[in-house]
């Protein structure tokens, strides 16, 4: 009996993703929200910023990691996300 997409019947296990595959995940769907230090901030988006080194700020990374925006604000993240039709997942 067929069950779904990568499952061909009840006796054979789910089709494996490939490396490339698994890359690709989420990808244009999702994003990830982080908290991070200003200094931390600023060398991961190379850029020299007013944000005080030991200020907390948020960042919105792509399903791959790619670093899209950062703001002192989890609003103004999350809204980002949001502008961008992106799901969000916080990482601790």
């Amino acid at each position: 009996m067929v069950t779904d997409d990568n499952m061909s019947n009840d006796d054979e296990a789910p089709n494996e993703m490939t490396p490339l595959e698994f890359a690709h995940l989420g990808e244009g769907e999702v994003a990830y929200i982080r908290e991070l230090s200003g200094a931390r901030a600023a060398k991961l988006f190379g850029i020299n910023s007013e944000i005080p080194a030991n200020q907390q700020v948020y960042s919105l990374h792509a399903a791959d990691g790619t670093p899209m925006a950062v703001s002192d604000s989890l609003d103004a993240i999350v809204e980002s996300a949001w502008e961008h039709e992106l799901d969000t997942v916080s990482l601790h």
